[in-house]
This record gives C-alpha cells, structure tokens and sequence, in this order.
C-alpha cells in the first residue's frame, strides 16, 4: 500500500462551501482524444457553416424573422445575457491570476488568439473578403462570428476542465443563453452564432491537445471528508501508486490500520466526463471496460457484481460500502483480499492453475463474468495457501452471451499459458474445458480478446498465439479454427488490373480537351487554408465508415481497429485492386475477434446494404423534395468494350456454375459450405433488431456521404465556387451509385468524369469543376492509402490480422 498521512480536514460546514478550481494548482496535465474529436467536429461543422452563410438558407431566413418579432422590450434582457458571459470570462481570468495558476493564464492567451485567427478564416470563407478589425467587438454589426460571443466563450471552455462541476455548468449555460441572446439581439445569424462558439471550442480543444489539460481529481483531504461522510474513518490515505483512467485509485487504512482500497469518482474529475467516458469506451473497448458511462452506476455494478462473487464462493474484496458524498462524488470502499499473482515470486504450480479454473467455474455458474482474468487481477492468499480469488469486477457482466464467457476461458487459458508454459497449461485447460469446450473457447484465443496485461506480456513472452491454438486442437484432437488466407494475386486481381489500365487511357480521352494551363492556374489561385479544411475533412468518412461495420458487427467490437482496418483497404482497394482481397481481409479481421467466415462476409454484407438504402433514401428525398434531376451520362468516362468485357465475365461465371454442379462431390462440397455460410450469416443478421447496432449501422453512412459532400464542397469552394450542400450530396451519391455499377476499381475515370460533370451543372466552371474534382480525389483516394498502409502494417503487428 502506497499511503501517507492525513492532512488536516476542514471542518464540514466549511468543505460544503462552493468552491471554483477542482482541483490542486500543480495537479499532472493530460492530453485526451475527446478533444482531437473535438477539433474535428468543429472542422466540419464549420466548413458546413461557411458554405451556408451566404446566402442565407430559407430557415435561417425564417429564423430571423422570427427574433425580429420578439418585441424590443427585451432588448435589454439580451445584452444583459451577453455582459453575463463577459463578466463570467473576465472573473475566470481575474481568478486565474488570483490563485497564481499562472500555465492557465498562458492556455487563456493562446486560446484568444486561435479564436481571433479563426474568427478571420470563417469570415473569408464564409463571404469571400477580410474582415475588418476595428468594430469587431461591438455587439450588433459586427462579423459573421461575433468576437463578442467567441472571446468570452473562448475563455470560459478552455478553463472548463479546471473548474468544479458547478463552475462548469453555470458557464456552458452562459455560452448557450448568450448565443440564443445575440441572435434574438440581432448580433448574429443564427449559423453565425453556431460558429462563433464552435470557434471557441475547437480553440478550446487545441489548447488542451497541445498542452494538456488538468484531470480535475479530488484532493486526498477531499477523499478523507468524503470517507467520514459515509461513516469510515481512517489513519492514512495516499494515492495509488498504478491509477488507472476514469478513476482516482486510494490506498487508506481504517481506524484500526486495516488496509483499505477507495475508488474515487469525482464529480470534478474530467475523465469521468460524459464525452470522456464514451470516447474511452467506443475506441478501446478493453475486455472489462466499464459496463455504463455514469460514475454512481458504474459504483454499483462493481458493488453488485463483488458481492455477487463473494456469495458464490468466490475469493474477492469485501464491499465495505459505496455511495455519493454531498458534493457528488461517487466513491466503493472496499477491504482488498489477497495478493495479485503479479507480485508473488514463484506464483504459479499446476495447483494454481486449476484453483484458477475453480475460480472461474464457479463465477460463471452464478451467471456472471469477469471480463480481466489475467495475473494483475487473479489474487492469491496471503497466507500459506493456494487459494485463488478475482477483484475488480468493474468490467464484469451478469446473464452473459456466450462470448463473454468463453472470452473469459481464453483469457484464463492464456493466464496459464504465460505461467506455466503450453506443455503443462494446455493438459489442464483440456481437462476442465473437455474437447468440445476448448474447441468452443480456441477461436477466442487471439490477442484482441486479452487483457492489455496480456497482450503486453505475449509480446514480451514472444508466445505465438496461433501455434498455442494449433498446439490445443491437436491435443484435444479437434480440427483448429481456420482464419482466411490474404491472397495477393489472383485472376480476378489481374483482369482488374487490366480494367484499371483501361479507366486511365480513359481518363486521359475525357480530360483531353482540358486547358492544363487555365487548370493550373485554377489550383494556384485557390485558398489553401480551404484546400487544407478540405484534405481534413476528407478523412473522416473512413471514421463513420467503421462506425457502420460496428453496427453491422454481432459482436462488440472497439472502435479503433475498425477504423485501422477501413485505413487498411483504402491501401489494399488500390495497392490489390480485386474485392477478393478486401473481403479476405475483412473475413481475416472479424474472425480475430472470434467471428465464423459466414458471420465475417455477413457484416460487410449488411454494411453495403445499408449504404446503398442510405444513398437511394437521400437521392430520391432530394428528387422529390428539390428540382433536382438525375441527368448524369458518363459515356465519355466507359471504356467502348464495357459491355462486351461484362458480357465475358458472365458467361465465365456462368459456365464455372454449370461444371461445379455437374460434379457431385464439388457439388455436395460447395453446398455444404453455403448452407455453413448462410446460417453462421443469419445468426449476425438476428441482431439487427438492436437500436444501437440500426443507429449505428445507418448513422455512420449517413455521415460518411455527408462528409465526402463537404469535403468536395470544400475543394469547390477554395476555388471560389461555393455549392449548396443538397446538390453536392445529390452529385457525389449519384455519381456513387452510376460507377458502382462499373467493375472498375476505386470508379476511377467513371467518378472523376461524374463529379465533373455535376460540378458544371452545378454552375462551376469547367476548369475550376476539374480542379476541385482532382484535388478531392486526391484527398479521399489516392492519399488514404499511405496511411492506410501503416493501418495495415498495425493490425498485423498487433495480431488483428
């Protein structure tokens, strides 16, 4: 136990009192990925404000209209809303130099200044011309993105993960009262309003990226107050010399020296946040993350689920209680039990081993599971004994599926593998688990199902997990679960090789008649802050894309090898351009996370479904909504022979069809293995009744055809040629649709020739369409798989793959 001595208490009347700052002057920074995501909403969200400034849309028109009825005996009430926000930022900064925190004051100076710079950019994008300075923070008549708004703003959400709770509530309430206030005010357009407090947040969150920002933890005499208002009393506290993220781990001892172990969820902490906890929990999704994302529900299911244990006879920490103080922070006390394996020399013998199984059985029995059984949480007595026990069931579950259990037989598999060796882990595995039941647990065995303990002790180790899985089928004399081969080449591979030959030299017939000379001058006169918006926004497609095979996954998966693995076959769609190779791998990746081969094909299934029903319901609501028209003709862009090629590809298929069934043990084989495919599919398909999984699958092509409409919108705009975001989404999905019908790789020549066309009709010129089509392309084609390539080379390295 890491504990030092008490301080002093204040006395409770006293601890009751508001309080501003969260926590300690000289408390750790941290950078977090909510605000990458952050700074990337903010990017979109503001290239789709400044492509519909001007002009004003008929809602924002009507919105207006509707603050100008609101009779101006308000008026005063409004700027009072207004002032409100600006004395609050101003007491912020007075506070700042009060409490001599003075690496804030430098985080407030530089947050001003990004959101002054940013003011600029969203002004020249939005109308075309630089703002004037002078006037800029008067409260009417001033930009687009009020300063008066932003600055104040600025302020208050850079010193946000600095402040209490409260502090921090009553600010994001003076930043949406001042907002409704200056449009009801007339000082901004309701979209200027949006944009100057989206300015003032992705400000906010670059600060905090480049510099960190406070983890707003209690203080231990916080946690000493907080621990008498429950009724323990204490000797000593100290932190936790290993603190984990989402909570503030404390070592005390009780009244009589006996060790205790707090698990502090503070009310000011910024990584018990919301937004925190959700990123956290979506991007890793470590096996036994948290179960819920509120602090006194997460407090209760590991209460719950200890007690749980304990009943069923397994070793654990005793609950000695758990409960929210008055000043809302969450805290589990807890009596710790034994030793971790970890820190005990010489832990492991044959006898623990089968202790652990025990262990394990006996959890699952009381229909529940651990989620983390790895030497760091697997305890063992202290005193002379064997007996083995589990703590931390804060990532447990009860009813489990049936993942969820065998993904704790693998961990505990592996557990025993890292201790023992394969030679005596794998008999002892067999003769609790059966043949069947290890063949059950043996396609879980994969590194994305281990503890990250695990993962970093496999490494470490050099164990080859896929000849850990060979080695227990051949002893329980099962066949060993088969992961798709990646193919390299193939025939189809190299006709699409020829097909992509083909789409160039047609490419090249389409642009032939281009002025290079006029294009080049197209690009050089862009605005490249623009062009830069747009390259950013262009990769965050492949973001809502994983989002999609999430919710088409049975299973839950975590976000960012997802994402790594949409990177991947951005690479491997242009460096083996044949679907082949990217379903391999797509199969090869869902069956490291203990998905069957039907399963795996029917997740990209559904996710191609899904966005082809998004597509179709957005182009026909803009055809029936708008007067739009679907009038695009990309002869020029199809290569003569298309159709005779087609034509070709079918009669192979065909006549490949024809001989398999004449053969019957191809016939039976084949057969065989599609009614295999197809029930391992409808079992994936079952699922879909989810609302998450159908929010999740919809929503995230949804956003993706948004986001390459703005990314293009972007590229057309740098040039001085803004689109409606309507036409721009009705071009890129049509242009989607026409060239999927086209076995062509990546539609190139059929989707440069579409989106140059619709640009035109658009009414963007020729050149400057061409322009803005070819640097879209480059952003959202041929630049992702350079990254893409590195994704790939990640997966495989941390055995996705």
């Amino acid at each position: 136990m890491s504990a030092a001595p008490t301080s002093s208490v204040e006395d409770p009347i006293d601890r009751r009192r508001p309080r501003l700052f969260a926590g300690a002057a000289d408390e750790p920074r941290a950078r977090r990925a909510t605000d990458g995501i952050l700074v990337a909403v903010a990017v979109v969200a503001l290239v789709l404000l400044s492509l519909t400034a001007y002009p004003q849309a008929g809602y924002e028109r009507a919105l207006i209209v509707l603050a100008g009825a609101v009779p101006s005996v308000f008026d005063s009430l409004w700027r009072l809303m207004i002032e409100l926000l600006a004395l609050a930022a101003v007491g912020v900064a007075i506070a700042v130099v009060v409490r001599r925190r003075f690496t804030l004051v430098l985080d407030l100076v530089l947050a001003l200044v990004i959101t002054v710079g940013l003011s600029f950019v969203v002004e020249r994008a939005a109308f075309h011309a630089w703002p004037a300075l002078p006037g800029s923070l008067r409260m009417v008549g001033a930009w687009f993105a009020p300063l008066r708004l932003g600055l104040p703003a600025a302020v208050v959400m850079t010193a946000s993960p600095y402040l209490s709770k409260p502090a921090r509530r009553v600010g994001w309430w003076l930043v949406l009262l001042a907002s409704i206030a200056s449009v009801l005010l007339g000082a901004a357009a309701p979209t200027g309003a949006v944009a100057s407090v989206t300015i003032a947040m992705m400000a906010a969150a670059v600060v905090h990226l480049a510099l960190g920002s406070s983890r707003g933890r209690p203080s231990l005499d916080d946690v000493v107050f907080a621990l008498r208002g429950l009724g323990v009393a204490t000797t000593a506290v100290g932190a936790a010399d290993r603190q984990p993220e989402g909570l503030f781990l404390v070592d005390a001892a009780d009244a009589n020296g006996e060790p205790l172990v707090v698990k502090v969820y503070g009310r000011d902490a910024y990584d018990t946040q919301l937004l925190t906890t959700l990123w956290r929990t979506v991007w890793y999704r470590e096996t036994g993350s948290p179960t819920s994302i509120r602090r006194l529900q997460q407090v209760e299911h590991e209460a719950f689920l200890t007690l749980l244990a304990s009943q069923a006879g397994v070793a654990t920490a005793r609950v000695v209680t758990a409960g929210a103080t008055v000043e809302d922070d969450v805290l589990l006390v807890l009596r710790p039990w034994g030793e971790p394996l970890a820190s005990v020399p010489g832990r492991w013998s044959p006898e623990v081993a089968h202790r652990l199984w025990d262990t394990v059985d006996r959890l699952h029995a009381a229909g529940a599971t651990h989620g983390q059984i790895d030497d760091h949480h697997a305890v063992i007595a202290r005193e002379p004994g064997d007996e083995i026990g589990l703590v931390d069931f804060g990532g447990g579950s009860v009813a489990p599926s049936d993942p969820r259990l065998r993904t704790d037989e693998a961990q505990a598999l592996v557990a025993t593998v890292l201790g023992l060796g394969e030679d005596l882990a794998l008999p002892i595995a067999l003769d609790r688990l059966g043949s069947d039941g290890l063949a059950a647990v043996l396609p879980f065995v994969q590194a994305t199902t281990l503890t990250p303990w695990q993962r970093r002790a496999v490494r470490e180790q050099d164990i080859d997990l896929d000849a850990v899985r060979d080695h227990a089928a051949e002893r329980a004399e099962v066949e060993a679960p088969e992961l798709e081969r990646m193919r390299r080449v193939s025939w189809s591979s190299v006709v699409q090789v020829v097909l992509l030959i083909v789409a160039f030299m047609a490419l090249s017939r389409a642009v032939g008649d281009v002025d290079f000379a006029a294009l080049g001058d197209q690009i050089g006169d862009a605005l490249w802050w623009f062009v830069v918006v747009g390259a950013v926004v262009a990769q965050l497609p492949r973001l809502a894309q994983a989002v999609a095979t999430l919710g088409a996954s049975p299973t839950r998966l975590p976000l960012r090898p997802v994402y790594a693995l949409q990177l991947a076959l951005s690479y491997i769609g242009l460096a083996v351009p044949t679907s082949a190779a990217r379903i391999g791998v797509s199969i090869r990746f869902f069956q490291r996370h203990g998905l069957p081969p039907g399963s795996a094909l029917a997740v990209g299934a559904l996710d191609g479904v899904a966005g082809f029903i998004v597509q179709m319901m957005l182009l026909l609501g803009i055809l029936v909504m708008t007067p739009a028209s679907l009038q695009l003709d990309l002869d020029t862009a199809a290569p003569v022979d298309l159709t005779r090629l087609l034509v070709v590809i079918v009669a192979i298929g065909l006549l490949a069809g024809l001989v398999m069934l004449a053969v019957p043990t191809w016939r039976r084989t084949t057969l065989g293995w599609v009614r295999q495919l197809a029930g391992e599919a409808v079992g994936a398909i079952r699922g879909l009744r989810s609302p998450r999984r159908l929010g999740m699958l919809f929503g995230g092509n949804l956003a993706s055809d948004v986001l390459f409409a703005l990314a293009l919108g972007a590229f057309s705009a740098s040039l001085g040629y803004p689109v409606g975001i309507t036409e721009l989404i009705f071009i890129n999905i049509s242009v989607s649709l026409l060239a999927g019908l086209l076995p062509i790789p990546g539609g190139i020549g059929v989707v440069e020739g579409g989106l140059t066309f619709g640009l035109v009709h658009a009414g963007v010129p020729e050149d400057a369409a061409l322009a803005a089509v070819l640097m879209y392309r480059l952003a959202t084609f041929y630049v992702p798989p350079i990254w893409g390539f590195f994704a790939l080379k990640w997966l495989e390295r941390n055995k996705h793959l």
